[in-house]
């Protein structure tokens, strides 16, 4: 699925004007609006076409907001196209503005659903089973998984990914984790040092609050166990995670022991790309992908509750799936 600003916002508009191109009947009017229409729709159709990871095949909601989408816009051109060369009203003009503004109509309402998260794809099997983990080398494959605990796989080159400045490249030999706060010892671990410690794997859903996901086979080692080298003080609460990119978010301390959660090093039996969050991306079961930081080099342990990057934008603290995703 597209989620591009580039595509979203300049189609979202494009709808509107379609919409309101079934109400305008002052031709003046009715002309603005077809070119402002025009002009918003080709430029989401070009941040359609750039973002180039899109299917039109797999049948889900996504690919149904993609044909809804194209089928206004081809029905809007052609409408466009009429008048800019034919210059004159006709019924068949008509009725074809009214079919395009039904489905404009449509696909804005489902692409609003698809970005507020309240149309989630995340399989049943893993909405709200618990969590499987089992005992894991620290040593990778390195061969693509595509089956787990008869899960399928998201291939990585069919993953999502966001980031609020682009993929980061961290040196593996020069990488330090730094966990300070409320602990009794603070530490400073390489990625070597890191990937001693215990390791698991789980099949977990990957959930963007943008309504887009995919299922990967993790492998990583528990924050908790990591919390317990560091010694927590009496009133740790919460722990803040940190990235490379300037990017947080932090999660409850009793979630994290609950879940069992994972700093994941590998995806699919690889170890982690950059793209996908080299060195460490945390695996939050069952919140939004906004709760799933990358690049991963620091961690602070608070006693209260701290609004990361997007939750000070506004998204919810809270982030359970399936849950308004806004404050």
């Amino acid at each position: 699925m597209v989620f591009s600003e580039l595509h979203w916002i300049p189609s979202a508009l494009a709808a509107v004007f379609t919409i309101l191109l079934a109400f305008v009947k002052n031709r003046n009017q009715h002309r603005i609006l077809g070119y402002a229409m025009a002009f918003f729709a080709l430029i989401g159709l070009a941040g359609y076409i750039s973002k180039g990871d899109f299917d039109l095949l797999s049948p889900d909601i996504h690919t149904f907001h993609s044909w809804l989408g194209i089928a206004a816009l081809l029905l809007s051109l052609y409408n466009f196209a009429y008048m800019a060369f034919k210059k004159k009203w006709s019924a068949q003009h008509c009725r074809t503005g009214y079919l395009a503004a039904l489905l404009s109509f449509a696909a804005l309402l489902v692409g609003i659903l698809l970005l507020t998260g309240l149309l989630n794809p995340e399989p049943s099997e893993l909405a709200n089973g618990p969590t499987l983990q089992v005992p894991a080398s620290r040593t990778l494959p390195e061969i693509e998984a595509t089956e787990s605990q008869n899960f399928t796989l998201t291939p990585l080159s069919k993953q999502g990914n966001n980031a609020i400045i682009g993929t980061q490249h961290i040196d593996r030999n020069t990488y330090r984790l730094q966990l300070i706060g409320l602990v009794e010892n603070e530490l400073s671990l390489s990625y070597e040092e890191l990937l001693n410690l215990p390791a698991y794997s789980e099949v977990a859903y990957m959930p963007c609050v943008e309504g887009w996901g995919f299922t990967a086979k993790w492998t990583g080692f528990r924050v908790a166990d990591l919390l317990d080298r560091a010694r927590l003080r009496p009133n740790a609460v919460y722990v803040v995670f940190h990235s490379s990119d300037g990017y947080s978010t932090g999660l409850p301390l009793d979630y994290l022991r609950e879940k069992q959660v994972l700093m994941a090093y590998g995806i699919n039996d690889v170890t982690l790309p950059p793209e996908r969050g080299f060195p460490f991306q945390l695996v939050a079961e069952h919140k939004y992908g906004y709760k799933w930081a990358k690049w991963i080099t620091g961690m602070e342990v608070v006693d209260e509750e701290v609004a990361g990057y997007w939750e000070s934008r506004g998204y919810s603290n809270t982030a359970d799936v399936g849950s308004f995703p806004f404050s």
